[in-house]
């Protein structure tokens, strides 16, 4: 037992450097830099950032520069948290709000307003109770193409990066079509073939039988 959790804080671990690595490249791509630009900014060789966008972990003073561009907490950029917010001791913590990514349209769809949460989004909104830690966003119901979900309605979901894990099957999930397709709001069925998935909904006839770059459960919705 003590080894299963072992190795579950390693993938956690390890999950969240590569959510870094990601994070420092969407900074660079977001200020329109190259990798040596970048270097630049922060004090230190191009060969740096280099390792820094494969998954090195930069030390405390650059992930401080680097939250700095990103106009986020240095914690919000190093672990990806949705938001601090300061006691009136001085002492940081956890903000209890996530940001609003995007929203669902027509055909259920996802728009989204940036594609990594550096703390800009469409606005920030109060957290669901219970879905854990870290990395939760949402994205803004738009318009009556999700019925039953109506106009405001918020989802709320965990990033990921890359893949599909069972805990997606038979569940409203957010879906990213593979092959340059859209971002979708669907229910996740296992495919006819290996790596392939059903994706149906509510209002709409099913798509069949396609790849998925990731996919993403929906953790909590809230009526507005």
């Amino acid at each position: 037992m003590r080894a299963m959790h072992s190795d579950s804080r390693a993938a956690r671990t390890a999950r969240r450097d590569l959510e870094l690595a990601a994070r420092i490249r969407a900074l660079r791509r977001a200020l329109g830099l190259s990798q040596a630009a970048l270097a630049e900014l922060v004090g230190v060789d191009q060969s740096n950032v280099s390792r820094w966008e494969s998954g090195a972990i930069p030390d405390d003073p650059h992930i401080r520069r680097m939250a700095e561009l990103a106009e986020v907490h240095p914690a919000q950029f190093r672990y990806g948290e949705a938001a601090v917010e300061t006691d009136e001791h001085g002492s940081t913590r956890p903000a209890e709000t996530v940001a609003v990514v995007g929203y669902v349209g027509a055909g259920q769809e996802v728009f989204s307003y940036d594609d990594h949460a550096l703390g800009g989004g469409l606005e920030e909104v109060s957290a669901p109770e219970g879905v854990g830690e870290a990395s939760i966003v949402a994205m803004r119901v738009r318009g009556d193409s999700m019925h039953p979900m109506r106009d405001g309605w918020l989802l709320f979901y965990r990033r990921e990066d890359h893949g599909v894990s069972d805990d997606c099957l038979n569940r409203l999930c957010i879906v990213k079509v593979a092959d340059e397709g859209p971002i979708l709001v669907k229910e996740l069925r296992r495919g006819y073939r290996a790596n392939h998935f059903v994706l149906s909904s509510w209002n709409a006839p099913p798509i069949e039988d396609v790849r998925l770059d990731w996919a993403a459960p929906v953790l909590s919705i809230r009526p507005c």
